[in-house]
């Protein structure tokens, strides 16, 4: 028996995971990084004042540096503890630094040292077709899994996250990058996570992927179109059936997407849509009604992210954004629109993490938007839409946040205690974003499970799954 979290014996559904590589993003994705989450592009302004930080930071630096050598010279007792003081200070400052730099050096040694067994290999294989030297590809093999280690490593990760040049995010979202870029394929992707949970003869947990189609992100060409990638994952899907429930990433942008999802939404094959507007499209979008409408008539869910946060299309600004993730938006412009309010829909992230903070700190009683968690309760609980759902992907998956006394599974908790939203919630974890973060997924679904008990567990992560999947014994 696999003790991971699991007591009785019944499946655990993990209703959001990625397993997109570097390969399925556009080739110019590095401006996203850099860009200002606010403009939704790179803001030179911005770039500056945070050269002038790092200026000031090694300015500073300079400064003690300086001062400590002056005062090394006095004999008196308050120059001496002024100097102690000094070399302490300039130790706090700099032991980030030489971390950070520690660990790109030895990352960038190994990447030249893959290179030039590369290169070795190459000539080899030219002189000798046949067979390369078995000790070159021991060497490269040994290189690849430094190189991992490296990449995977808490350590990079920590450094770069609490980096923050002013009110940006650049270092975290660098993070994240650096978290997918290092992964070679798809499956490598799904067996690290799925080392995370339960995984025996006599229950394996089952996972909902969710493509990503950054097509369209104004950010250059895609290596791995995106109907490679769902290739990829049909692949994967029959070697590891039945763990994955692939969806398909329908992109209104495409001319032929209403054609691709008949095509493609067939049980056996693809079971369900999963959309992402902030990449630059209105959620109510002529071709996204006509595939909403195949999904009503299949009895196909819909999966959408419903996060102020996440990926956006570069330019899209983020009151655009925000407009097309708003869980109202669905309301007034999708599900209360004739024949549309039976759509099986989950709105991703339960409003996300900044919204449940608002919330729950009493900070939208003077605003005009309510924040999103409280509305897709509303929603739920007024009874006009018996099949809309949403998931706890991410936003639970980081229960303790700055400036709160509780943890947002406490607030789950309570929110599970009303029987309508009970049977709506989804589990779901967001798999590389929750990976970034300081505890491993495996432990943050432990924890999840043994704050709400075995009971609530039970109904976010198997019954209610199976509802929204259409999945009968």
């Amino acid at each position: 028996m696999n003790p991971s979290n699991r007591g009785e014996d019944w499946e655990i559904y993990n209703c959001h995971i990625h397993t997109f590589t570097m390969k399925h993003s556009p080739e110019s994705f590095h401006l996203w990084i850099f860009s200002d989450p606010k403009l939704g592009r790179i803001n030179a302004r911005k770039i500056l004042w945070n050269l002038c930080l790092i200026g000031g930071y090694f300015g500073l630096l300079f400064l003690l540096s300086t001062a400590a050598t002056l005062l090394s010279g006095r004999p008196d007792r308050l120059s001496q503890l002024g100097y102690s003081f000094l070399l302490l200070l300039q130790a706090l400052l700099v032991t980030p630094l030489i971390l950070l730099i520690g660990v790109l050096l030895a990352l960038g040694a190994l990447l030249v040292y893959q290179a030039i067994l590369n290169l070795l290999l190459k000539l080899r294989s030219m002189s000798q077709p046949v067979q390369a030297d078995s000790t070159l590809m021991k060497m490269k093999k040994s290189a690849d899994r430094q190189q991992k280690k490296i990449v995977r490593s808490k350590l990079l990760y920590e450094v770069l996250v609490r980096i923050k040049p002013g009110s940006n995010d650049i270092f975290e979202r660098t993070a994240r990058f650096l978290k997918i870029a290092e992964q070679p394929t798809q499956e490598e992707v799904f067996l690290q996570v799925q080392r995370q949970y339960p995984n025996d003869e006599k229950v394996k947990t089952r996972f909902v992927v969710l493509p990503m189609d950054m097509t369209f992100m104004k950010l250059g060409t895609v290596s791995a179109s995106i109907e490679l990638q769902h290739e990829e994952l049909l692949s994967l899907a029959e070697c590891y059936k039945p763990q994955i429930i692939p969806f398909y990433a329908a992109d209104p942008r495409h001319p032929d997407i209403v054609d691709r999802v008949k095509n493609n939404l067939v049980r056996g094959k693809f079971e369900g849509i999963k959309i992402y507007p902030s990449l630059g499209y209105p959620p109510d979008d002529d071709r996204l009604m006509e595939i909403y409408q195949l999904c009503i008539e299949g009895d196909f869910p819909v999966v959408t992210h419903c996060s102020p946060g996440g990926i956006w299309q570069y330019g899209l600004s983020k009151e655009t954004r925000r407009a097309y993730s708003e869980p109202l938006y669905y309301k007034e412009r999708i599900l209360d629109r004739p024949g549309y309010s039976k759509l099986k829909l989950n709105l991703a992230h339960f409003g996300g993490v900044e919204e449940w903070n608002k919330h729950l700190q009493g900070r939208n009683h003077d605003e005009k938007e309510q924040a999103w968690v409280k509305t897709i309760c509303d929603m739920i609980v007024c009874g006009d839409y018996p099949n809309l759902y949403t998931d706890i992907s991410y936003t639970a998956f980081t229960p303790k946040q700055e400036g709160l006394i509780i943890d947002l599974i406490d607030y789950l908790k309570v929110l599970l205690t009303h029987p309508s939203i009970r049977k709506r919630v989804l589990f779901g974890s967001d798999y590389y974003m929750v990976e970034r973060e300081s505890v491993s997924e495996k432990e943050a679904s432990i924890l999840l499970r043994s704050r709400l008990g075995e009971k609530l567990y039970k109904q976010i992560a198997h019954t209610n799954p199976r509802e929204f999947l259409c999945i009968r014994d």
